[in-house]
């Protein structure tokens, strides 16, 4: 299993591990599930659907940088793999992609805009967009790198819940 200092030892858009379960993932789910439920730690804490489990940092802690962790079960041949990923809750994420798409759209059309001025002879003002939205760009990931920064001590404390409620399943 990989220690919590493995993950973040680089910055990454949306941390992930893998850890090997002894039992098929069908009775692995079942499990775990079974164990989220009887906790009283963890009610209002997660949801799932098949294979797929999210668990969230508890109510009262949580901020915009506070991350949950996305689990999905893959059926190996003997046993399965838990997958674990880090991320912004939904509504952060796509506010996020949404403002980098914008921006690279932004700089893309500028980009060529200005260019076509430029080999016409006209004054390139279009070229600004690339100037401007380039560095944005690089504000974005340095957004994005402070957040998981902020939300690192809870990144940990969901791995080790995880590690936690998986104990006596791992390989």
């Amino acid at each position: 299993m990989d220690s919590p200092e493995s993950i973040m030892s680089t910055v990454r858009l949306r941390p992930t591990f893998s850890m090997r379960l002894r039992a098929d993932r069908d009775s692995s789910v079942a499990e775990i599930r079974e164990r989220l439920s009887a906790s009283d730690d963890y009610s209002g804490r997660w949801r799932g659907k098949g294979r797929w489990m999210e668990l969230h940092v508890p109510h009262g802690e949580r901020r915009l940088w506070s991350p949950h962790l996305s689990v999905r079960l893959d059926a190996e041949p003997e046993g399965c793999t838990l997958f674990g990923r880090f991320a912004p809750h939904p509504e952060v994420w796509t506010f996020f992609m949404f403002l980098y798409f914008g921006i690279v759209f932004f700089v893309v059309f500028g980009g060529v805009f200005g260019y076509v001025q430029w080999v016409s002879s006209e004054p390139a003002w279009a070229l600004w967009a690339v100037w401007v939205g380039v560095p944005l760009i690089g504000l974005i990931h340095v957004a994005g790198a402070v957040g998981q920064r902020l939300g690192y001590a809870q990144m940990v404390s969901l791995r080790n819940e995880l590690a936690q409620i998986v104990d006596g399943l791992t390989d």
